[in-house]
């Protein structure tokens, strides 16, 4: 399993001219890198609404990969999911649905019912599931974020921050971009189609539909938080994370939106510094079979900068955990350096499998030494 040693880097950067216009607060980043590209009262608390709902698909797709939940799997809903109210789809108690439907209802249509219906299936309850929100904010060392409920319906101690947000989301889509883009970028879709009450899904993100390019990620709207988005977009390989809370109307938000996305776009690209599966070191050992293997970048390292702009002198520095045939992958870092400073560290891999060898594999090697 590949992981990438990273932090949002806090170089925040403001254009000379005022990006955001209607929202209180607003943030751009860089998904893989996690740079500020531009950002305004972005750690300024607020009240999130339904972008609460990047956090608890977070660990929604934790649960997936865990194995703690399987897309068929059929969940009933508890009378506490029921009565949410809000963005829903109508869910009666003891009503059942697969994992999947339920998530294409928590991601296109903000449906608060089916994210409460998932959170319990992975906590037990919807407060053991907010411990569990809060636990991934403290590792994640989100400072100004307190959940308080799964859903982002109003609280007064339920709070989060631009910044923080924009976290969230590049763990989300670092990790889960492909599953996640495929549900975000859906504008219609239909629940319950063969029974005697379907449901037409709509997708909450008008943005998606249209020529923006933007594919993802999450609304939110209460009377107290005002117009909220976490929108992304990708062009030439480069995914931007926007984030704008407290926009006064949905036009204002989709304006304060776009303009954070066009502005990214227009001044800064991703350069690629080493493509994965460049050979960084190779070895031999003749207890592994084979004996003989190659150290590869198990991703591209990549920097975001300023259009025009020089990247400077990069430097790498190779350090390997101990090799005995145990591990497949993650069998090192490689720490890239540009004008002596640390930027980032990135996961090395074996080029091919290797395992150990048996007593046998062992003779052959001596003997071919030999011979």
């Amino acid at each position: 399993m590949f992981v990438f040693i990273s932090v949002i880097l806090q170089v925040k950067v403001k254009a000379a001219d005022t990006i955001i216009k209607n929202a209180k607060s607003g943030i751009a980043i860089e998904m893989e890198t996690g740079i500020v590209l531009y950002e305004y009262e972005s750690d300024k608390k607020l009240y999130p609404a339904s972008t609460t709902k990047v956090m608890t698909l977070k660990l929604i797709f934790d649960a997936i990969k865990q194995g703690k939940l399987s897309m068929d799997q059929v969940l009933t809903t508890s009378a506490h999911a029921a009565s949410m109210g809000g963005s829903q789809i109508y869910l009666a108690p003891n009503e059942q649905m697969k994992v999947s439907d339920l998530l294409k209802a928590v991601v296109i249509a903000s449906a608060n019912d089916a994210a409460v219906v998932l959170a319990e299936a992975i906590a037990g309850t919807e407060e053991n599931f907010v411990k569990m929100m809060n636990a991934e904010a403290q590792r994640l060392k989100l400072k100004y974020t307190n959940f308080v409920n799964a859903t982002g319906l109003h609280e007064l101690r339920h709070y989060t921050t631009a910044a923080d947000l924009a976290t969230i989301a590049k763990e989300l889509l670092f990790y889960y971009e492909e599953e996640v883009i495929k549900l975000t970028s859906t504008y219609e879709d239909y629940l319950r189609k063969d029974t005697p009450k379907p449901f037409w899904l709509v997708n909450t993100n008008k943005l998606i539909k249209g020529n923006s390019g933007i594919d993802g990620l999450k609304t939110g709207w209460t009377t107290q938080a005002g117009y909220c988005l976490v929108a992304t977009k990708k062009v030439d390989g480069m995914r931007v994370i926007s984030v704008v809370m407290g926009a006064e109307t949905v036009d204002k938000r989709s304006e304060d939106t776009l303009a954070l996305l066009n502005y990214a776009f227009a001044n800064y690209e991703r350069r690629i510094l080493a493509k994965k599966g460049t050979i960084i070191d190779t070895g031999e050992n003749i207890l592994l079979k084979p004996s003989t293997y190659k150290i590869v970048l198990a991703t591209d390292i990549t920097k975001v900068v300023k259009k025009n702009e020089e990247i400077g002198k990069v430097e790498y520095k190779v350090e390997l955990d101990y090799i005995d045939g145990n591990r497949k992958d993650n069998i090192g870092r490689l720490q890239v350096f540009i004008d002596n400073v640390k930027y980032q560290d990135y996961q090395l891999d074996f080029e091919n499998e290797v395992s150990k060898g048996n007593f046998w594999d062992l003779l052959r090697t001596i003997i071919k030494s030999i011979l």
